[in-house]
């Protein structure tokens, strides 16, 4: 086995922004606030210094919609049935 090829994560497809999910999720308990790191030079691949992440705090470097720590959760959450996508969800 070959430690240096991960298999990318397939994220299951949700269908609001992650913007309107993360209230949802706060609201019930399932995610807290994540403290951000503070970005050091030389910063990540994708670092946006436009862009704020509120489940990091509001951190400079991502937007939520790209946050990489986010999406696992919610995948995480998805995938142990706490968390279910309806017609009708938000």
């Amino acid at each position: 086995m070959n430690f240096s090829e991960k298999k990318p994560v397939e994220f299951t497809p949700i269908l609001v922004s992650y913007a309107n999910l993360l209230p949802y999720l706060f609201n019930n308990a399932m995610v807290a606030i994540i403290p951000p790191k503070v970005p050091q030079p030389s910063f990540s691949q994708g670092y946006n210094s436009n862009a704020t992440c509120a489940y990091h705090g509001g951190i400079l470097g991502h937007s939520i919609e790209h946050c990489m720590t986010l999406k696992h959760k919610v995948q995480s959450l998805i995938d142990a049935s706490w968390l279910k996508f309806e017609d009708n969800f938000l």
